[in-house]
């Protein structure tokens, strides 16, 4: 049985998996049915061979994958290293043929980018990438919003970037859009992976925020109310029809029940930690600034919550107020103060409160 491994040496990135082809061919006039393995070594245990057995013809030819996935935290290789591919008869359990093949360990790819919004064109953004590594790279974006609602889409979702090459993708948001009210605050959060690694953290994530208007402006929303109103009004005159007024013929309601009861304050639970704030001020009130931090370190994994200073008991609104990220439910300040040095690298910024 001949079989024939690439000649150039493969690469492994850590953690990803690399499909080397395997070409073999039975010179002999019986056809052969045969097993395919790694001989034991560095390699055996990163390997596996898809699919394992074949059968093969007089004369014919036939081509498996010895699928190879070093450790993500394997470091990178000073020198090649060989693997060796064995062809066993599945009878006899002999040495049918074999062939030996170089590889190495290399560093994750250096994939760099920044998203920008897209002058006019609402909801568009564009992200350009490049790789800073020596060997080409095959990547996956993807795209979500916060808060959910509504579709993110990324143009192209796969692509292949060479080295030293640059790559520009179009990402459209459509968050959903509210019927009336204020202007609407969002976030996309685009994601970039090894197209071989489903599994790994992603290569780059980027952030990009956004507003998204309402239907109906405030003035148009109170014209309809209006008119709605009037013709209500009209319709009664019109008629005849009487109208209840609210309370009349009913029993008047125990003070308890009558008054309005206060809106709750949003509960903080001791220790927390202070992650970030942001001032009550701009056309917004800062909450897009405050909502686009929160995205981000939710990208990066750290889950936080944004919280009004106004609506809580436990946080300082000195002035106007503030949008607090923090994150509370620790059992002690200690265990508070282990999430911080946990997360100190995405937010330095990060303080336990007792």
């Amino acid at each position: 049985m001949e079989l024939t491994l690439p000649t150039t040496p493969v690469t492994l990135p850590p953690g990803v998996a690399v499909r080397v082809p395997v070409a073999l061919r039975n010179p002999s006039l019986a056809a052969r049915d045969v097993r395919i393995t790694v001989a034991r070594g560095r390699a055996s245990g990163w390997a596996s061979v898809d699919p394992p057995t074949a059968t093969l013809g007089p004369g014919a030819t036939t081509t498996v994958e010895v699928v190879l996935r070093a450790p993500a935290d394997q470091p990178p290789s000073a020198s090649l290293v060989p693997f060796t591919v064995h062809a066993e008869d599945t009878t006899s359990g002999a040495t049918a043929g074999f062939a030996t093949g170089l590889l190495t360990v290399a560093l994750p790819v250096p994939v760099t980018g920044d998203l920008t919004p897209r002058p006019g064109a609402a909801q568009t953004f564009d992200l350009r990438l490049g790789n800073d590594g020596g060997y080409p790279a095959d990547l996956r974006i993807s795209a979500k919003l916060d808060p959910p609602g509504g579709s993110a889409e990324a143009r192209p979702e796969a692509a292949r970037l060479e080295a030293g090459a640059s790559l520009s993708v179009v990402l459209h948001a459509r968050p959903a859009r509210p019927l009336v009210g204020a202007p609407r605050p969002y976030a996309v959060i685009v994601s970039v992976y090894d197209g071989a690694a489903e599994d790994r953290r992603p290569l780059l994530t980027a952030v990009g925020t956004g507003t998204r208007r309402p239907r109906l402006p405030n003035w148009a929303a109170g014209t309809i109310a209006v008119l709605l109103a009037l013709g209500a009004t009209a319709a009664v005159a019109i008629s005849g029809v009487r109208m209840p007024l609210p309370g009349r013929n009913r029993a008047a309601a125990p003070p308890s029940v009558a008054a309005s009861a206060p809106v709750p304050a949003a509960p903080v639970g001791r220790p927390f930690v202070l992650v970030d704030v942001f001032p009550h001020r701009g056309a917004d009130g800062g909450q897009a600034a405050a909502e686009a931090q929160r995205a981000k370190l939710a990208a990066a994994g750290m889950q936080v919550r944004l919280v009004d200073s106004l609506a809580s008991d436990e946080l300082a609104d000195d002035g106007a107020g503030f949008w607090v990220l923090l994150h509370d439910g620790f059992a002690s300040p200690g265990a508070a103060q282990d999430f911080c040095t946990q997360w100190r690298t995405v937010a330095p910024k990060c303080t336990v409160t007792p």
